[in-house]
């Protein structure tokens, strides 16, 4: 990388176009932890005397041994940067472009504009809807390409992180960038998704949970779990129920019953088919959507009232949302042993005595019953 047009940056220090490249890789690489870039990722032994006797970086013992920028160090490294981006801007601008816009905004928006570190390789966890996005082979290449661009410009750096368990650990190879680049990168402004169309894409993580335990845990824990899987992926239940009442049209769910319903929300019949189906009706649409390719992400809900959870709480003022979902359950829970006590005090024969006094209700209860074993 040459940067003989910032000389005028550092001629008062008299610093050489190879120290500012190893300078550079000192600022850009410290931001893989605050203790500093590891020094065995630092080759050039004489330049590093160098940058120590001139007061642009220092050592770091910690488990393992680091090169961090000193204040003055971390100004130059700075200007280093900015200067960069100043003179190359309309050359990366134009390089960049040979990354599809959508795919290239959708990787500022979802990852370089909370962060500036970034995993080499794919890894082994999914954390959110973006993740299992970004993990697509035809996503990951074009995610690998932004920073082989921003790489060649001298923008971005690759480094081991670390960690000090067991008195120290080496983690995977991560890009690194500062936060010079950025901010130019997110000042860029291209949109991905549409709010709508995120909303939608937060079901896929959502629903993908499920399969781990409505299949076996007791009714009251699927419920749990469920509310709390709700909150954490900010899905309302109305989208949930008109995500798995289309997947019971193709008989891969039950009907959705609510997070109050005596038995569970609903039921994944076919556990296998139903993933494929998640993957086809959200995953695929988004990523053809990034690759300028036909893709319709479709809004879910239903016309039926459900009780929605933020105006519980402020109808009963005193339950906070941590709360909020204990409750509901412990509501369902006291409907059921209310049941069970009112069929035991009233005996055996209860139902035949109401009957037929009152065969309306008894008929309406016959019918609502066959309905929720059915699924229907």
């Amino acid at each position: 990388m040459e940067l003989k047009y910032i000389r005028g940056v550092c001629s008062i220090m008299k610093i050489s176009d190879s120290e500012n490249e190893v300078l550079l890789k000192i600022y850009i690489g410290q931001n893989i932890r605050k203790e500093g870039i590891l020094q065995s990722e630092i080759n050039e032994k004489q330049l590093i005397e160098n940058l120590l006797s001139k007061g642009l970086i220092k050592k770091n013992n910690w488990f393992f041994n680091q090169f961090l920028t000193t204040d003055e160090g971390f100004v130059l490294g700075e200007r280093l940067v900015s200067e960069i981006i100043k003179d190359k801007e309309k050359l990366l601008k134009n390089k960049l472009q040979e990354i599809p816009e959508n795919v290239l905004g959708f990787v500022i928006n979802r990852y370089i504009l909370k962060k500036l570190v970034y995993p080499v390789e794919k890894p082994s966890w999914i954390r959110s809807w973006e993740d299992n996005v970004l993990f697509d082979s035809r996503i990951w290449i074009l995610y690998d390409k932004l920073f082989s661009i921003l790489n060649d410009f001298g923008l971005c750096i690759k480094t081991y992180d670390y960690v000090s368990t067991r008195g120290g650990e080496l983690r995977d190879l991560h890009y690194v960038i500062s936060p010079e680049t950025q901010d130019f990168l997110v000042k860029m402004e291209i949109i991905d998704f549409s709010s709508n169309q995120e909303a939608t894409l937060k079901l896929y993580p959502a629903l993908l949970s499920t399969i781990s335990f409505l299949d076996n845990d007791d009714v009251d824990t699927a419920r749990k779990r469920l509310y709390e899987l709700l909150k954490e992926h900010s899905v309302t239940e109305k989208q949930l129920a008109g995500f798995i009442n289309e997947a019971n049209k193709k008989k891969l769910t039950s009907e959705y019953q609510g997070l109050l319903s005596e038995n569970k929300p609903f039921e994944i019949i076919d556990l296998n088919t139903f993933k494929i189906y998640l993957d086809n009706k959200l995953l695929e649409p988004a990523i053809n959507i990034l690759l300028g390719k036909k893709g319709v992400i479709e809004q879910y809900t239903i016309e039926d009232e459900i009780p929605n959870l933020s105006e519980v709480k402020l109808d009963f003022g005193i339950i906070d949302s941590e709360e909020l979902g204990e409750f509901y359950i412990l509501v369902s829970n006291f409907e059921r042993q209310l049941r069970d006590f009112l069929k035991e005090k009233l005996g055996k024969g209860w139902v035949k005595r109401i009957e037929n006094d009152l065969s309306n209700i008894v008929s309406g209860w016959e019918k609502k019953g066959k309905k929720m074993k059915d699924g229907e």
